[in-house]
């Protein structure tokens, strides 16, 4: 009875510890989904930081294009400022040349007086372009400031994509440190996992054993009761027995 009774304790706790492991091996399969779709998130944030640098670098590039395009530009500026100087020299002159011939139209009387008109236009036409050129020279200074303007523009750009660049490395860099770490992490959850369904398999048939000895102690049990009455009635009749065999004398 006793033995039965420690049978029936040994396998009430087997089956307390089959239920433990139950929910261990469902906990371990959920943590084994989880690790797995984090793996694949982290892979994922592994390949956009990496489309994200390449694309900075990009950026980059098309930055110094423009860069090194806006420093074309300044220069093109300045030889147009040049030029435009030597028309304004121009005008000038032409100027002081119309003046010169106005002076000596007037010398000349009445035969000068077709070359003073032709002067006279000379000198207006030198007017315009002496104030065409200042109002070019004026929208020229205008181009030189907004593309001196641009050129420094570009350059704080190139700076910011280039920290941006290096920042993009970093965090692929750590990226990558963490994906190798979340993979290893589902390795291990796997193994876990696989562990964690042996040990149910094997608390499974421990149970299993420990019903089939609960079943055989109690059979020995009652059986033992069986014996115990059968021993009681052998001694009844032992005892009956006795009695009978002492009224003989021999």
């Amino acid at each position: 009875a006793e033995t039965s009774s420690s049978i029936s304790e040994i396998s009430a706790t087997v089956e307390e510890i089959r239920q433990t492991t139950h929910s261990s091996n469902e906990m371990a399969r959920q943590v084994s989904e989880s690790a797995e779709k984090t793996a694949n998130i982290s892979e994922e944030g592994k390949k956009a930081t990496g489309d994200a640098v390449d694309a900075m670098e990009h950026i980059r590039d098309e930055v110094a294009y423009v860069a090194e395009n806006t420093v074309k530009l300044s220069e093109q500026s300045q030889s147009i400022g040049e030029i435009i100087a030597a028309v304004k020299d121009i005008a000038d002159q032409s100027n002081l040349l119309s003046v010169n011939a106005s002076i000596e139209a007037a010398k000349a009387g009445e035969h000068g007086k077709g070359f003073a008109v032709v002067a006279q236009e000379v000198r207006s036409l030198a007017d315009q372009s002496k104030e065409a050129t200042t109002q070019v020279e004026q929208i020229l200074k205008d181009i030189q400031k907004a593309t001196s303007t641009a050129v420094m523009a570009t350059e704080r750009g190139n700076k910011a994509v280039q920290t941006g660049v290096v920042l993009a490395k970093q965090a692929g860099d750590t990226i990558n440190v963490l994906s190798g770490s979340v993979t290893q992490a589902a390795q291990h959850a796997l193994q876990i996992a696989a562990s964690s369904r042996e040990q149910l398999v094997g608390i499974d048939q421990l149970a299993l054993a420990m019903e089939n000895m609960k079943k055989a102690g109690t059979l020995n049990a009652e059986g033992a009761k069986q014996l115990e009455e059968a021993t009681k009635v052998l001694q009844h009749l032992a005892g009956r027995l006795k009695q009978h065999s002492d009224r003989f004398k021999v």
